[in-house]
């Protein structure tokens, strides 16, 4: 996928949430999602699979009241000003790192899904709730 802030610059993008998830545990594939918000009020989600669709991410509609709904709880703990997660190992199970990006700005942050500590928890439940696909699990295959 194209670098976030340069996707985020793009003709006609107002938004974009990104969510990368790495496994420590190698039995799942690593991938990174994209909600992006268009100025013609459109949304659409590209995911990517570690080794699956390379440079070519799955693109599917948004709905638009789940990305509201996910802004708005992004937004009610102050997303914009958390910073990682305390205390996390690369070894700790499954790390996301979740960004928001519009034009130049981009924030992000790291968290530890299975860690239930507000308000890290709380981001988590909302991308659970209204962005599943974008942390849908694709094991890897033995060959």
């Amino acid at each position: 996928m194209p670098d976030l802030e340069q996707a985020a610059r793009a003709t006609g993008v107002m938004s974009i949430l990104a969510v990368s998830v790495h496994y420590a545990a190698r039995r799942i594939r690593h991938s990174v999602a994209r909600a992006i918000e268009y100025q013609t009020g459109e949304a659409q989600l590209e995911i990517a699979f570690e080794g699956v669709n390379v440079g070519k991410p799955m693109v599917l509609a948004l709905d638009r009241q789940n990305l509201e709904s996910l802004n708005a709880a992004l937004l009610a703990v102050n997303f914009g000003r958390l910073g990682d997660q305390a205390d996390l190992a690369y070894a700790d199970g499954p790390l996301w790192l979740i960004q928001q990006a519009a034009g130049a700005h981009v924030h992000g942050i790291i968290v530890a899904p299975e860690r239930p500590e507000l308000p890290y928890s709380a981001i988590v439940n909302a991308i659970d709730a209204w962005l599943p696909e974008a942390i849908r699990q694709v094991p890897l295959r033995s060959q």
